[in-house]
């Protein structure tokens, strides 16, 4: 996954701004590279947290619908005019989970169908390089913040980040919002030297890629700063709590008394990156990793134990897949670090991974669930993983997995593997897991 933090100036698109765009050549130029970006990482489906759409005080709005339409109209610009579909799914896959887990949202169609500027000055950029006309070829999911406290927003944005894991989609996420709007007292908003202050603090959290610090900025300063920004700011930090992040700041500037700043965050999941270390450390020197190189991973993984997957995949193709169902280890950073190194060599379907492999291999990280009894109309291919027992035999399934589209087809290969006649009188358990890639 990769994510960003861009600004939404009307003023910055040609269509608008005229000759002004040449006072903000920089800013014109971070979008530009910002906008290379993603369409390199090519993503099914774009995430964009914008300010200014329909908001709340109380709740996380999130558009509904098929999808809608966006244009500068507003600011005297009707064209271009551009179709986005919205991902339905994972907008559903959003809401459910803000529901399971008590988290305020508007889940509506009310202003569904026009997109509003802090989410089109963006995706005007993004489009630029699809070469595209009249209708975007990737979806988009429009969510709004609210004031709600930090930790809700931090919370929203984790809710987020799985549901983009449980429908495995290959996304991007963007937090629309400029900085402070009261940089010059000439600007349209006069000056307040909290604005500069505000300012400094953004950026500098930006720069050390250490999201979780913008919950430590100064709360006067924040207010006074008339920012559009910081919610989003906040929640983009939730969405990459799980992710070693290497920050690529690209330009920040105010000459028209607002400020613009742009980054790019790379995104490394956690469980990924040492699931592919403990195995390029084994399979190079036959040894684990030490506990120095243990101390980079972050304290969430020695606190919580689950049953762990490390499925290993070479040029589209299975390599290699180890996993527990409960938990073997006291932590699930033990567990990844013993079934990834597993997974690459005790796998009896394939041989040992070689050194020679190691650059093209691809990983997932599967941290389970606990089991529950289920009947067969209470599970869901895509959400739920499969258990199915019959006396000592046992057969076992993850969700989500390409080719597998029916709960017969699921239920058919959990049998298969668990040597179950499906004739048999077999019990069901399902479990849903958090995916990490």
């Amino acid at each position: 996954m990769r994510a960003y933090i861009l600004p939404h100036p009307p003023i910055a698109v040609p269509e608008v701004g005229g000759d002004e765009i040449k006072k903000i050549e920089m800013s014109e130029r971070s979008f530009a590279e910002a906008a290379e970006d993603i369409a390199g990482y090519d993503p099914e489906t774009i995430v964009i947290i914008s300010p200014h759409s329909v908001m709340y005080s109380d709740a996380f709005y999130i558009a509904k619908g098929p999808g809608g339409e966006g244009n500068l109209a507003r600011f005297n610009a009707p064209r271009p005019n551009v179709y986005y579909e919205y991902d339905t799914e994972l907008c559903d896959e959003i809401a459910q989970l803000c529901k399971e887990y008590h988290i305020p949202v508007a889940y509506s169609e009310e202003g569904s169908r026009v997109i509003d500027h802090g989410a089109v000055v963006p995706l005007y950029f993004i489009n630029q390089k699809y070469r595209m006309k009249d209708r975007a070829p990737y979806r988009i999911v429009r969510i709004s913040p609210s004031f709600l406290s930090d930790s809700v927003l931090y919370d929203m944005g984790y809710l987020i980040e799985r549901a983009i894991a449980h429908v495995g989609r290959r996304a991007v996420i963007i937090a629309s919002g400029d900085l402070s709007h009261k940089l010059k007292s000439d600007g349209p908003y006069g000056f307040v030297k909290e604005g500069p202050l505000f300012d400094i603090a953004v950026t500098d959290v930006m720069k050390s890629g250490k999201l979780e610090d913008f919950t430590s900025i100064d709360k006067k300063v924040n207010d006074l700063s008339a920012n559009c920004g910081y919610p989003g700011f906040v929640m983009l930090a939730g969405a990459l709590q799980d992710y070693k992040i290497t920050p690529r700041f690209l330009s920040y500037e105010g000459p028209f008394g607002v400020g613009y700043g742009f980054c790019i965050f790379e995104c490394e999941n956690w469980y990924v990156r040492l699931a592919k270390s403990s195995l390029e450390k084994y399979i190079r020197t036959h040894s684990k990793l030490s506990k120095e190189e243990m101390e980079e991973y972050p304290d969430f993984l020695r606190k919580e134990k689950a049953g762990v997957f490390v499925c290993i995949k070479k040029k589209g193709q299975l390599r290699g897949c180890i996993g527990t169902i409960l938990p073997s280890y006291d932590d699930t950073l033990e567990e990844t670090v013993a079934l990834a190194i597993s997974a690459g060599t005790n796998d009896p379907r394939f041989p040992e991974v070689t050194e020679k492999e190691l650059p093209d291999l691809v990983y997932t990280v599967d941290v389970m669930g606990t089991p529950e009894k289920a009947e067969r109309d209470q599970l869901d291919v895509r959400k739920y993983g499969v258990i199915v027992t019959a006396g000592w035999k046992r057969g076992l399934l993850l969700p989500n997995l390409e080719g597998v589209d029916t709960v017969d087809e699921q239920l058919e290969i959990s049998c298969r593997k668990g040597g179950i006649s499906p004739a048999e009188d077999y019990k069901i358990e399902r479990f849903i897991v958090e995916r990490h890639t």
